[in-house]
């Protein structure tokens, strides 16, 4: 049966200035970039050993991240922030807590004249990329810092640069839809609470993008554990644990504050929250894959009727970011409101009870 090879840069060469791959096997991607443009991040279950192609132990993330030099806030990258993490919070306590470690990873490369070059996007365009114009429906939501400033000149000024990188990650984890219940997925936001929080106060990084997408499910052979993964927008945070007032995050579990592009600066509370979404979100759309399909089956139908903002959360993930700010307070004005308009809607079962 045919596989993947993956090459993914050595990190341990890259420490030492050279530049070497290592390669991984892996079978289909576990999951595919939902769109061409943007940072189309694609995932794959893998192996070092091609004999062990099909019990993978590692997660390869492959991704295209904004890392426009114009703009200090989006140079971040996601291996050096997981090499730092590990270095403040050391790696005892990171297996510990089960949190994700970068075995390799770094800036994907190709010859080019005989040189090797980054793998970004001026370097496959071109000439063509100082005059290339990004659609307004094409700029990524997470980086938007000011809605008055997308101008056609302002996005050709500061057109981004995207750079092909990819990550080597341990431990291998599954999706949160594959928990079985609700008191799994209590087990498994605990821990994220836990480790975000030695994160955040031993290495001072605020994630930013706390969301279902973002967690994983380990199993340590006594019971499910919850690392979370994604650090491509976690900042280092001031001595205040105060992080700077940029938009960033998943629409429906992004913070009012957040939604409404607050200059409050971001804090852990703005993570929180995310947290108290997520809730909310699988409450009433399931944990489970099986009931996340039967309730995407019924929003489906209601949507060919026109009928879709009559479910609950509806507005959560449609219209703009002041719409879905809205939306939440709305929801959540008071016991007797959020009571009304979320906790009623959560699935049936005294599992689910016990998630309200």
């Amino acid at each position: 049966k045919e596989y993947w090879v993956i090459k993914c840069p050595d990190s341990a060469a890259a420490k030492d200035g050279e530049m070497r791959v290592v390669d991984y096997y892996a079978r289909d991607p576990v999951f595919e970039a939902e769109r061409l443009f943007g940072r189309h991040t694609r995932g794959f279950a893998a192996s070092l050993d091609p004999d062990l192609v099909d019990e993978p132990d590692t997660f390869i993330k492959d991704a295209w991240p904004d890392v426009n030099p114009a703009s200090e806030n989006t140079s971040r990258n996601e291996l050096d922030i997981l090499w730092d993490i590990e270095e403040q919070v050391g790696k005892d306590k990171m297996d510990m807590l089960g949190v994700i470690r970068a075995k390799n990873g770094g800036t994907v490369c190709f010859s080019k004249a005989g040189n090797l070059v980054d793998d970004d996007t001026s370097a496959i365009l071109g000439p063509v990329f100082a005059n290339f114009k990004v659609a307004l429906s094409q700029t990524p939501a997470v980086l938007t810092t000011n809605d008055s400033a997308l101008t056609e000149d302002n996005l050709t000024r500061n057109i981004s640069l995207r750079v092909h990188r990819r990550l080597a990650l341990q431990p291998l984890g599954r999706p949160l839809h594959t928990l079985k219940s609700p008191y799994e997925l209590i087990i498994v936001l605990a821990d994220v609470m836990v480790a975000h929080s030695v994160i955040l106060k031993k290495s001072g990084y605020l994630h930013r993008d706390i969301s279902p997408n973002n967690i994983m499910v380990v199993d340590d052979g006594e019971r499910v554990r919850g690392p979370f993964i994604d650090f491509d927008h976690a900042i280092k945070t001031d001595k205040s644990r105060l992080a700077l007032a940029e938009r960033t995050g998943t629409l429906p579990f992004m913070s009012i504050c957040n939604l409404q592009n607050s200059k409050v600066q971001r804090s852990e509370l703005d993570d929180w929250e995310s947290l108290l979404y997520i809730v909310c979100w699988l409450g009433v759309h399931g944990v489970s894959q099986d009931e996340q399909v039967a309730y995407q089956q019924e929003i489906d139908a209601a949507r060919k009727v026109g009928e879709y903002y009559r479910y609950p959360l509806a507005k959560w993930e449609a219209g703009s970011f002041d719409d879905v700010a809205r939306a939440k307070k709305n929801d959540m004005e008071n016991d007797k409101i959020f009571n009304d308009c979320v906790l009623r809607y959560f699935q049936d079962g005294a599992a689910y009870d016990k998630l309200k």
